[in-house]
């Protein structure tokens, strides 16, 4: 019986490098059954020059602009043939059996709607980045399960989670109930927002501990503010507080929100500032401020 196509949708921005390395990879692959589509966000580098010289059988759509991530996952689940989608980050390279494992564990639960692998850092291939994730409805607070830890099984075993961030598998049945990513988060909650959809809908979404990546960021050393709040960019400290806020008055309900809003969403105003005006971020407070502004804008909208 012939395997079910995926189709691996790779959306990037001027990471020539990361983006041929994590195409390399998935062509190592031991699944015999994949197309893979790269969607370039108007890079300026020589990314879409050597996709098309090094790997002309990949799908290269090009956009005219930097759209972001969302919208163009949206545009290479939109160019896709598979029956599955496995949506990937460009800073990836992936294990020789990682497909086959996401596809083992999707196909023994028509309920499966979404499964993810485990992650480790790139530059330090024994530590875990994720090892399943989960999202408090009352404080908003997201765990990521084994985040620097070193990798010696204590983990290895499939579970529920709450969403799955930078490379996940999902049935094109799901999408087509659900619809594609909400591209007004921009950047940050979309992920969760999707898998709460999934979820909502009846679908389970699983942690696949055979299944490997390893995701090219930095480690993340102690003191640093990505360490401890996990943005050191203005831009992402916008969205994360504005999207905080729209995340959580879609699925905490009537009950929750309130004292989400009243309480644990100024907590986190008044611990984020102080944490960057300790770190004299003065710029990154001000970035805060106005995503959470923003966020209780949108509430009034």
């Amino acid at each position: 019986m012939p395997k079910k196509i995926v189709s691996v949708v790779i959306p990037t921005f001027n990471r020539e490098q990361e983006v041929l390395a994590c195409v390399e990879s998935f062509y190592k692959s031991d699944y015999p059954s994949f197309e893979i589509i790269v969607v370039d966000n108007a890079s300026v580098d020589n990314t879409v020059f050597q996709l098309n010289s090094k790997y002309p059988s990949v799908k290269v759509v090009r956009l005219q602009e930097n759209f972001g991530a969302s919208v163009a996952r949206n545009e290479g689940a939109k160019n896709s043939l598979g029956e599955y989608i496995c949506f990937v980050d460009s800073d990836n390279t992936v294990d020789v059996k990682m497909l086959s494992e996401l596809v083992r564990l999707i196909e023994t639960d028509e309920r499966i709607g979404l499964v993810g692998p485990k992650m480790r850092y790139l530059k330090d291939p024994t530590r875990l980045w994720y090892a399943g994730a989960d999202i408090n409805l009352l404080t908003s607070r997201t765990r990521y399960v084994g985040i620097n830890e070193i990798d010696n099984g204590q983990h290895d075993v499939v579970r529920e989670v709450g969403h799955i961030p930078n490379l996940w598998l999902i049935r094109r049945s799901v999408i087509e109930k659900i619809g594609l990513i909400d591209t007004s988060y921009v950047m940050h909650y979309e992920e969760s927002d999707w898998a709460m959809r999934a979820h909502l809908a009846g679908y389970r979404i699983l942690f696949c501990p055979t299944a490997i990546t390893y995701h090219n960021m930095p480690l993340t050393e102690s003191g640093t503010l990505r360490a401890i709040i996990g943005f050191d960019n203005k831009y992402r400290i916008f969205y994360a507080a504005r999207n905080r806020i729209l995340f959580m008055r879609k699925y905490a309900g009537s009950i929750k929100f309130p004292i989400f809003i009243l309480l644990f969403n100024n907590l986190f105003l008044l611990q984020y500032c102080l944490i960057l005006l300790r770190h004299k971020r003065f710029d990154l407070v001000i970035s805060y401020f106005n995503g959470y502004m923003s966020g209780l804008a949108w509430l009034f909208s």
